[in-house]
């Protein structure tokens, strides 16, 4: 049958040792030469790992390693805020116009594939018209010439205008 060993530590020190649940303060009073061979192994093999040895990997690992994801994630949560607080001033100021699509231009990316970006005009409070190719792409074609839209812009860029739509609202 196998014999069970332990050791019992208190505060990284060896208060005392166990052999198949018999207790003895020290391994010299083990009777069992064998057994008292097994333990003092043991005893060797804690006191050479040094008391505390794997708390203290542990604690050091986690002393570099949270301070670290700590930081990265108050930056992360830093610029979510900054470019949630930018988009929401940027979509307050814009306004509103109606505006037809004009034209379509067709333009390829770098694979090939085509895209088309529709031209509108649309007014602005002071009477002038403005034509912005916008810079929204799609394929298969999202408008047709002639048709109506709502154009959303910022009264200092209206050149940035975009279509009131779900899609170049995520854009921001």
């Amino acid at each position: 049958m196998a014999k069970k060993y332990s050791i019992n530590v208190e505060k990284d020190e060896i208060i005392s040792v166990e052999v198949n649940g018999k207790k003895y303060r020290d391994p010299e009073q083990i009777p069992d030469l064998e057994d008292r061979a097994w333990i003092e192994r043991m005893v060797c093999h804690f006191s050479a790992m040094g008391a505390g040895h794997a708390q203290s990997d542990a604690s050091g690992f986690s002393k570099i390693m949270f301070p670290l994801f700590l930081g990265i994630s108050i930056l992360i949560l830093l610029i979510f805020g900054i470019s949630t607080t930018s988009a929401i001033r940027s979509v307050a100021r814009e306004e509103s116009a109606p505006g037809q699509v004009v034209d379509m231009v067709t333009r390829r990316d770098s694979s090939g594939t085509a895209y088309v970006y529709p031209v509108v005009e649309f007014s602005l409070p002071n009477g002038s018209r403005q034509r912005v190719e916008l810079a929204e792409g799609t394929w298969p074609p999202a408008y047709a010439e002639g048709q109506h839209v709502t154009v959303k812009y910022d009264p200092d860029q209206p050149l940035n205008a975009r279509l009131n739509s779900f899609s170049s609202g995520l854009a921001y």
